[in-house]
């Protein structure tokens, strides 16, 4: 599951990228679009998120009317909610255990091709992240290696791990060369 934060920026990205705003069933369904982890998304939640931000200053919300329909609630984003994201965008991925790879996903969607340059710097600080738990997983290689546990399953266990973080790896290369490419 998306954490909220992360989820929080992908509906100020959204909304954002909509001049003529956007309502909540939109938001949904597009948050479900670009990723899966949105799949569990309901509406109490969206709804909720979209009135926390509107009584935070990062929303606008009016109402458009519809003929034989509840009126549709438009959410638009305010100066404020756009320095909100621009922040976001700016600021590192937060460590990949923690829903790095999803933010740094949701940045490379909304900051597209327009600031190679930061890209970089994202993909770079994720490369050194995933590097580090590369480490990481041969150090508990060591150590398992002489716990005792069956040394099958172990080596298993560790090389899906080491496989893993080695695809985020060439997911990262691809990154940095389309990057170059756009840049």
């Amino acid at each position: 599951m998306i954490e909220t934060g992360t989820l929080k920026y992908a509906v100020l990205g959204l909304v954002a990228s909509r001049e003529e705003g956007v309502h909540g069933y939109q938001v949904k369904f597009e948050c479900e679009a670009i990723a899966d982890e949105f799949g569990g998304l309901n509406y109490g939640r969206v709804y909720r998120l979209l009135g926390e931000m509107e009584t935070e200053g990062a929303l606008t919300v009016a109402d458009q009317v519809q003929r034989g329909r509840p009126n549709r609630r438009i959410y638009r984003i305010t100066e404020r909610g756009r320095r909100s994201l621009e922040d976001w965008l700016a600021a590192p991925a937060v460590a990949p255990g923690d829903g790095g790879r999803d933010e740094l996903l949701l940045k490379l969607l909304f900051l597209g091709t327009r600031d190679s340059d930061h890209i970089r710097t994202l993909v770079q600080q994720e490369r050194t992240s995933c590097v580090a738990r590369l480490a990481a997983v041969r150090r508990r290689r060591a150590r398992l290696g002489n716990a005792g546990l069956d040394r099958e399953a172990t080596e298993m266990l560790l090389d899906a791990s080491e496989r893993r973080v080695r695809t985020d790896l060439a997911w990262l290369d691809e990154l940095e060369r389309r990057t170059v490419r756009c840049g």
